[in-house]
């Protein structure tokens, strides 16, 4: 292993600040940068394998983390700590960010996501690596969360630091990476019967994330507001069909153009699991007793916030076929 790069974050004038509020402070006993809301990359490093530690702070609920292999400001790798959720299944999380938008609620689960223990009013070390399609993400040498299939391409780009809220860093090293040793994580699996693509309206073809969700932020930018998605399939006799599915954030579903549902899913706080407007298949269920020949499904799925903008359906009846997605 290799160092790169070793940065004490006591000066800001060789970083790249992308950033609501960056400064140089004191903070239990150490000179650091106190990052808010947003973004600081290391200019003129760019790499596509590497392993990065850096200590980091927080006096309140944060997001603090690392960005690695940035296309731009708005289309990067991100990993990072939640330490006001510590000990609870999400206190580690990789969040991959396409068009500004943030996706946890499409990459959730155990393939995305890892308890650990995470201190709030002292330092901690934060250490992301990743290599080819994996990453691991550990706290202060804890069992790491490990990410089998990364979302983005492998390719080299730039690395920084990224909060959501008042964070403290210091003390960043990166070093060469060129394996991620043995820790096995846990591989996204799709539901039997799932939709595998759609036809967007307006767009084109989008095919499903390997845990079954159609992630429309990967496509479309922020601004997109709602699309149609269209796919159609056969049922050979009459039947009974039953639709799962999950969405975020408003969605509405029309089955050979009747409306057969409606609804909105999006973050509510930390209440509970289903308060963080996840995206999971099984969430909502309904039944339709359909005639043999071919049928539409419909989905006007709606953005509202940055958190992860997607659809993940299944349907299962006797002698049901997806039809291939149409251009149009």
């Amino acid at each position: 292993m290799t160092t790169l790069v070793e940065h004490t974050l006591t000066s800001l004038s060789d970083l790249e600040i992308r950033a609501a509020h960056a400064d140089v402070v004191t903070w239990q006993g150490r000179e650091a940068l106190r990052l808010e809301d947003g973004l600081v990359l290391i200019p003129g490093l760019q790499t596509t394998d590497a392993s990065i530690e850096v200590l980091i702070g927080t006096e309140g609920s944060a997001y603090p983390g690392v960005a690695f292999r940035a296309v731009d400001i708005l289309n990067f790798e991100l990993a990072y700590a939640v330490p006001h959720v510590s000990g609870q299944w999400d206190a580690l999380q990789y969040d991959p960010v396409f068009h500004g938008s943030n996706t946890w609620q499409v990459y959730q689960g155990p393939s995305y996501q890892s308890a650990t223990d995470v201190p709030t009013g002292h330092w901690f070390r934060l250490a992301v690596a990743f290599c080819s399609e994996r990453a691991t993400v550990s706290v202060d040498g804890q069992p790491p969360l490990t990410v089998e299939r990364l979302a983005r391409p492998i390719r080299d780009g730039l690395l920084g630091l990224w909060t959501y809220r008042p964070a403290y860093f210091c003390d960043l090293r990166v070093s060469t990476c060129n394996e991620l040793g043995t820790t096995q994580g846990e591989i996204p699996t799709v539901a039997e019967s799932a939709v595998d693509a759609w036809f967007v309206d307006r767009y084109g073809v989008v095919t499903c994330e390997p845990n079954g969700v159609t992630n429309l932020n990967r496509y479309l930018p922020t601004s997109s507001g709602e699309r149609h998605m269209i796919r159609r399939f056969e049922m050979q006799a009459e039947g009974a069909v039953t639709f799962e599915f999950g969405f975020s954030d408003t969605l509405s579903l029309e089955l050979d153009g009747q409306v057969i549902f409606g609804g909105e899913n999006t973050f509510k706080g930390f209440a509970n699991r289903g308060a963080r407007g996840y995206v999971e298949p099984g969430t909502h269920s309904l039944q339709q007793v359909l005639a043999p020949g071919t049928h539409c499904l419909a989905a006007v799925l709606g953005m509202s916030e940055l958190f992860g903008w997607g659809l993940a359906l299944a349907a299962h009846g006797e002698g049901l076929r997806w039809l291939p997605v149409e251009l149009g």
